[in-house]
């Protein structure tokens, strides 16, 4: 009786210690599945906060071809803000880009040598419709050549906090297929060169200080001095990716050495993301890949993660106090300066939002006024640290809510007296 009793608890015991030994796990803390983004890098980020949602490879630099567009139309929106440019201004074409306009296997417009063309209507084919010249037309206005042009765009690049770029023309084609334009001393296959990430850092520049290029990019359709010119865009009007997403851009770039590549621009409910793939499959030119791994990664970003608010003059947990010891009250309360937001797993929550200090002054003197700098924190999704852009901070500035009376001396001896003890 008593070996059959202790059979029955032995069995009882190895039926339970697989429940009693099972870590428990929060839904919190469970990983967002990555999806596979089949090119040699990607990488997708928030437009406005630089914050990276999702990286493959990204900080390899590899050829992007007409990609290289995005910065010269950021350096012509820079001289036209600049008041150094126009968007009426005309520009006249050489016989060298009049003959590259109609160079048989690339993408263009056609250009007459002698004639003129605005700068709104080149900058609207060279983002529409990728064309090579027009590109290098405005380069050549900007800087007086095509190599003072690359050398300009390789200057920007350094501003910008782009370190390791490769420029030699304004539209992206090899050295060589630029024929008379072709740089002396450089190899004829040298291509421009960017990493996914400083793509992405270029676009969220361009996007942030010139918002209205999305007018452009945003069209499918459009003509160039009565010639229909047709975009390469397949993702507009695109209502398969994520519920009330709308994309608007950027651009699209395709080599031989860089394969099919794609800048996507995507908002939805007032948040805009920035896409990069680098170097997809690109069997022909009608081959969809970019647009299908682009897709893929917006849905992601959209549908599995989200932007958790931290609103102005909020409390984040972990910086919420400051000390104040001289004052009427020894700790103030602190709140973030603006409005901003962190993309997380959409398990987390806004409780699950914090903040650690990166600086913050060792007290406060008192008296002090409300809206006193408090110092900057990083915020933080259930205790991590997202990754951020180069150049981008990722962090928030605090100030006091309230002002703080000094203490008076009797009160302040008091403590001094309390503090040797």
């Amino acid at each position: 009786m008593k070996s059959k009793l202790k059979l029955l608890l032995v069995a009882i015991a190895l039926f339970a210690l697989p429940l009693s030994t099972q870590p428990y796990v929060s839904a919190s803390t469970v990983e967002t599945a990555q999806p596979k983004i089949y090119a040699k890098a990607a990488i997708a980020v928030d437009a406005n906060t630089g914050q990276i949602l999702y990286q493959k490879n990204a900080n390899q630099p590899l050829a992007i071809a007409s990609i290289s567009k995005l910065m010269t139309i950021y350096i012509v929106h820079q001289q036209i803000s600049q008041g150094k440019l126009s968007w009426n201004d005309h520009v006249k074409i050489t016989p060298a880009v009049a003959k590259l306009s109609t160079a048989s296997g690339l993408t263009n417009v056609p250009l007459k040598s002698g004639h003129s063309y605005s700068v709104r209507a080149l900058v609207n084919a060279t983002l529409v419709a990728s064309a090579n010249a027009a590109a290098i037309a405005l380069g050549q206005e900007v800087s007086g050549s095509s190599s003072q042009f690359a050398a300009k765009m390789n200057q920007t690049a350094k501003k910008l906090g782009i370190t390791d770029a490769k420029f030699y023309n304004a539209s992206g084609l090899t050295n060589k297929l630029t024929g008379g334009l072709a740089l002396k001393g450089v190899n004829a296959n040298a291509e421009n060169e960017l990493s996914a990430s400083d793509v992405a850092l270029l676009a969220s520049r361009l996007l942030k200080r010139f918002p209205k290029v999305t007018q452009i990019t945003s069209q499918a359709q459009s003509s160039f001095y009565g010639t229909a010119i047709s975009g390469h865009n397949e993702l507009l009007g695109n209502k398969q990716i994520a519920r009330g997403a709308v994309v608007d851009g950027l651009k699209t770039g395709t080599s031989d050495k860089a394969g099919a590549c794609f800048v996507g621009s995507a908002t939805r409910q007032h948040h805009r993301i920035i896409t990069v793939v680098l170097g997809t499959r690109n069997d022909s030119a009608t081959d969809p890949a970019r647009f299908i791994q682009t897709a893929k990664l917006m849905k992601f970003v959209f549908t599995k993660q989200h932007p958790i608010i931290v609103s102005k003059n909020s409390q984040v947990k972990g910086v919420h106090l400051a000390k104040v010891p001289d004052g009427k009250q020894t700790s103030v309360d602190v709140v973030n300066q603006k409005k901003t937001w962190v993309w997380a797993p959409k398990a987390i929550s806004r409780k699950q939002i914090t903040a650690k200090y990166l600086h913050h002054p060792k007290k406060i003197a008192a008296p002090a006024k409300k809206n006193t700098s408090a110092g900057t924190a990083r915020l933080l999704a259930n205790g991590q640290a997202p990754k951020y852009l180069a150049t981008y901070q990722g962090t928030i500035k605090l100030f006091t809510n309230k002002s703080v009376k000094k203490a008076n001396p009797f009160v302040l001896l008091w403590r001094a007296i309390l503090r040797l003890f």
